[in-house]
């Protein structure tokens, strides 16, 4: 897909234009996320997984632990920044994706 089909606003240009996502099982190493480079292309993942930034929520569902009480349905990852954005007093802008939680 082009970005223009999944995305809209005034930061289209920032868009990625590629996304790596992994597959259930599959994540970028320990190593690799500050940048370092280990020998082994594959290797066993003895460590328990804290947190990832797996992409599809569907294979790599994401957890979000607040103390505040959700009062829309169905909440999405798309609608955090209008809720941060309005927790500071501030209107999300119309053209952003989401909308706030509280």
């Amino acid at each position: 897909m082009r970005p223009a089909s999944l995305y809209h606003g005034p930061y289209l240009d920032a868009a990625p234009d590629f996304m790596v996502g992994y597959n259930e099982g599959y994540r970028a190493s320990w190593d690799g996320a500050v940048g370092k480079v280990s020998a082994g292309i594959i290797e066993d993942n003895p460590k328990a997984w804290s947190g990832d930034h797996c992409v599809d929520p569907e294979l790599v569902p994401g957890v979000l632990f607040s103390n505040l009480r959700f009062e829309a349905p169905d909440p999405g990852i798309e609608d955090l920044a209008p809720t941060a954005l309005r927790l500071f007093g501030i209107e999300p802008p119309p053209w952003m994706d989401g909308r706030p939680l509280l």
